[in-house]
């Protein structure tokens, strides 16, 4: 390859990379102003969102675990419970077994 198509391909991928770099830059810019603090912004901050879809997650969590121990004790005092398998949640009552 002659030296001048040489330096040619290099200048393509050397202004290729800086393209790249610069869209990374401005995502990284865009990111970096999401998660700083804002004054006099009339939307909630971003560590707000995340801290509600936490407590959201959470508290389903915890309504899926009370209805699967709700439906365990269903079927134990009907009688068509199958014995419980280790780590299945206990009793909804909190109550212990006799």
């Amino acid at each position: 390859m002659p030296r001048s198509e040489e330096e040619g391909s290099l200048t393509e991928q050397l202004g290729a990379l800086r393209a790249e770099t610069h869209e990374i830059l401005e995502l990284v810019r865009s990111l970096v102003s999401l998660l700083l603090p804002k004054g006099d912004d009339d939307g909630p901050k971003l560590e707000d969102l995340i801290a509600a879809l936490v407590a959201q997650q959470r508290d389903i969590l915890i309504a899926v675990r009370q209805i699967q121990a709700d439906q365990f004790v269903l079927l134990e005092r009907s009688g068509g419970a199958k014995p419980k398998p280790p780590g299945a949640p206990g009793p909804s009552n909190g109550g212990a077994r006799a």
